[in-house]
């Protein structure tokens, strides 16, 4: 469970947000929505311990979180993209599973790969990709690395219509197998029962 308790955050002089409070229980998935600038990126920086809060605390069953149990319990995949241009697609994926120290076969790799992609040429450099295709190689981590927690920031922007139905799927399983899901979004999505946070 993760639990937030009157979470505060001020940059500088101005206040972001104060007084956030919300639970999350195994097998739930929280929306968080607000215009740009309200601190959605702030919120999920400070769940996953990058950035502290003013005051406040945030808890993983009943730990404070620190970075430890982020590294160990949540996927976290932010707006920018964290691969290396020069790198092939296929040398980013295999850097990206040694840093989670996960090994996968090559048949569940494409597998996983075919899921989001149809077809793509794994020997393309990171550059030479679309915003959507980039976006796309960034949520194969969700089907790659095993996390009980996934943290995600806009993760359907510039995404098409099959992709975006793939990954409601794959919300659906993780929440079937218990998994949290905290996601930011200025889209709704497309699944019967989720809890909101709507920052102003």
């Amino acid at each position: 469970m993760i639990e937030v308790n009157n979470l505060s955050f001020a940059r500088g002089n101005t206040l972001i947000f104060k007084n956030i409070n919300f639970k999350l229980r195994p097998g739930e998935l929280l929306l968080v929505q607000g215009a740009n600038g309200v601190g959605k990126t702030t919120l999920l920086s400070s769940i996953v311990n990058f950035i502290d809060p003013l005051d406040g605390s945030i808890t993983y069953n009943n730990f404070v979180i620190n970075n430890y149990i982020a590294s160990e319990h949540f996927l976290y995949i932010g707006e920018t993209n964290f691969a290396h241009d020069s790198l092939t697609l296929n040398q980013n994926i295999e850097y990206w599973l040694s840093i989670h120290n996960v090994k996968f076969n090559n048949f569940i790799k494409d597998k996983s790969v075919n899921y989001f992609f149809q077809d793509l040429n794994l020997d393309k450099k990171f550059y030479q990709l679309s915003y959507g295709q980039k976006k796309k190689l960034q949520l194969l981590l969700l089907m790659l690395v095993n996390k009980p927690v996934w943290i995600l920031d806009d993760p359907l922007s510039g995404l098409d219509e099959r992709t975006i139905i793939n990954l409601n799927s794959l919300f659906e399983k993780k929440l079937e197998n218990k998994g949290i899901i905290i996601l930011a979004s200025h889209q709704n999505i497309n699944l019967n029962n989720y809890k909101t946070l709507q920052l102003t």
